[in-house]
């Protein structure tokens, strides 16, 4: 039996039915069925699309089905976690150079010393701050803006395009703002390179940091105090400035292995990567004695002598089945 106007099944159905009058896909209201005429089914089918064009309308935009809902809910704290993150590391990171920027300006330090402390410590706090980022797969991108926006300040006070006598003193050698496009940016660079690269799922980036920041710089202020013995193939280094180097990427590098496989971001043991770290360590330190600083920077030599030695000996000892 069908009536004149609506074509709707009889007898009632739970599946949904189109109506002519309507022309909206709509569940089939069990009136139809017995006897509900053509006009009164079209009223209906009105009323239930009035209904959703309100929804609609308070909400913005079109109705989402669970699945999107479940994947907004679950995306939003990560982007939110992320962007908080960062803004806690870019103001730390602003806060830490100014600081030093103060006390080289007020002659508190000196500018050669301000500048290594520079060095030595802002690797390892940009790295401290990594666990506050989300395990989003994007949240490396978040946590690089920091160095990023570090290598601007860098290019900006570095061509001229903004004075900053604290910045110049804190980080350049002579007093030379062009010094801050070579070390320093380079110096930058690598950590922003380091965490999209490594980020926290490899110890390797953890060792490239290190020895950038902990072993070179270290090196430096040892070397000037006690490096009266100097290398035989290089006058201007020496050996108390080569085993500080060793010894501080050395001992950073493990301290945050350890660290990070405490809270559970590497699968590793400090006892195994241990012979690692030592080896990679020493032949970063070989390079940075090498009488090459005036062609190539140390702040891009020892890093990429790091990461590619690193990689490799991580790679051998995974195949070695060495992993916890």
């Amino acid at each position: 039996m069908l009536h004149s106007a609506c074509y709707c099944q009889y007898p009632p159905t739970p599946s949904l039915k189109f109506c002519s009058a309507s022309k909206a896909r709509l569940s089939l209201h069990p009136s139809c069925a017995v006897g509900r005429k053509g006009h009164e089914c079209l009223a209906l089918h009105t009323q239930i699309r009035r209904r959703r064009s309100a929804i609609r309308s308070h909400s913005g935009r079109p109705i989402v089905t669970s699945a999107s809902a479940n994947l907004q809910t679950t995306f939003q704290p990560l982007i939110t976690r992320d962007v908080t993150a960062t803004v806690l590391a870019v103001v730390g990171a602003y806060v830490w150079v100014r600081l030093f920027d103060w006390l080289a300006t007020k002659g508190v330090l000196e500018q050669t010393l301000s500048r290594k402390l520079v060095h030595i410590t802002s690797g390892p706090l940009f790295v401290l701050t990594w666990p506050l980022f989300s395990a989003g797969s994007n949240a490396c991108y978040f946590a690089a803006i920091v160095p990023l926006l570090n290598a601007l300040r860098l290019v900006l006070v570095g061509t001229g395009l903004v004075k900053s006598e604290g910045t110049v003193k804190a980080v350049s050698r002579g007093g030379d703002r062009q010094e801050l496009l070579r070390g320093p940016l380079f110096y930058v660079l690598i950590m922003t390179a380091v965490t999209v690269v490594f980020w926290r799922e490899s110890p390797v980036g953890m060792m490239v940091l290190s020895l950038m920041c902990g072993g070179d710089g270290l090196a430096d202020i040892i070397g000037r105090k006690y490096g009266t013995v100097k290398l035989p193939f290089n006058k201007a280094k020496s050996w108390a400035g080569s085993l500080a180097m060793f010894t501080g990427g050395a001992v950073m590098s493990l301290a945050f292995i350890a660290l990070y496989t405490a809270l559970g971001y590497f699968p590793y043991g400090v006892q195994v990567l241990l012979p690692t770290v030592l080896s990679t360590s020493l032949v970063a330190c070989a390079v940075e004695s090498l009488p090459i600083n005036q062609i190539v920077d140390d702040n891009f030599s020892v890093p990429v002598i790091t990461a590619v030695m690193g990689q490799f000996l991580l790679q051998a000892v995974q195949k070695s089945g060495g992993l916890l």
